[in-house]
C-alpha cells in the first residue's frame, strides 16, 4: 500500500470510507471497514480504525560465512524511549524505506551500504512481516545478505540526524544476545529466529561446501 492508495473493497472486506486525517511525515487515515466473518459466511460488523500509512520497509541481516559473523546496527529509537524501555539504543538489521519505483531487495542493498558501509553479494529472501498491523499499514520485506569485510563505525545520513554504531559479533554471542532478550527490535528478532534456525544450510551455501 502506498502513501496516497485508496483501498478498494474486496471479498475480505468492504471499504465503506476512507478520510486522510494527517498528512506529516507518516501519514493517518481513518477508515471505517466491514471485514469478512469468521463466525459464518457473511460479514462481521463495521469498524472505525484509525490506520499509520508508511513506506514498505527492507530489512537485510548482514553476514560474512567466512568468519561466521553478524552484523548489526545499534542506533536511538525515540519509539522505545517514549514506551518505557531502559535502554533506547536498539540493536537492528540494516533496514529502511523502500523507495517509489525500487524493488525492495535493491532498497536492502543500498541500505545496508548506507548504514554500513557493506556490499551485499549473496542475498536471500526470508518472507513479509508486519509489526503492528492492528493499527499500522508497515510491509516488511526481510533477506539475509553476505558480506565479504566490515569495519565497525558511526553511519547514517547526518542530514537526518542518523547515528548508526556498527557491531561485527560471533554469531554465537548474538545467538545469545538473542536468548537473553538484549534484542528488541521485533524485526530483526524475526530474522534472527530464521537465521538461527537456517544458519548452517546458509553459512554452507554461501561458503560452496
Amino acid at each position: 500500500m502506498t502513501q496516497t492508495k485508496k483501498l478498494q473493497t474486496t471479498s475480505d472486506a468492504k471499504i465503506l470510507s476512507q478520510e486522510r486525517i494527517f498528512d506529516g511525515y507518516h501519514k493517518l487515515d481513518a477508515f471505517k471497514i466491514q471485514p469478512r466473518s469468521l463466525k459464518h459466511g457473511g460479514w462481521a460488523e463495521p469498524m472505525e480504525r484509525e490506520v499509520m500509512i508508511v513506506k514498505d520497509i527492507a530489512v537485510v541481516l548482514l553476514f560474512i560465512p567466512e568468519t561466521d559473523e553478524v552484523l548489526l546496527n545499534q542506533q536511538f529509537r525515540v519509539g522505545a524511549l517514549v514506551a518505557g524501555v531502559e535502554d533506547p539504543f536498539l540493536f537492528e538489521c540494516a533496514a529502511g524505506a523502500v523507495d517509489e519505483g525500487e524493488m525492495p531487495e535493491a532498497a536492502a542493498r543500498r541500505e545496508a551500504y548506507e548504514e554500513t558501509g557493506c556490499d551485499v553479494t549473496d542475498i536471500e529472501f526470508i518472507g513479509k512481516a508486519y509489526s503492528s498491523p492492528g493499527c499500522m499499514a508497515e510491509q516488511f520485506h526481510l533477506y539475509v545478505g553476505r558480506i565479504e569485510k566490515a569495519e565497525a563505525g558511526i553511519y547514517g545520513h547526518e542530514e537526518e540526524g542518523e547515528e548508526i554504531k556498527t557491531h561485527l559479533l560471533p554469531w554465537k554471542q548474538v545467538r545469545d544476545m538473542l536468548d537473553k532478550g538484549a534484542i528488541a527490535n521485533i524485526t530483526a528478532g524475526y530474522v534472527l529466529q530464521w537465521f538461527a534456525r537456517n544458519h548452517e544450510r546458509i553459512r554452507k551455501q554461501w561458503l560452496g561446501q
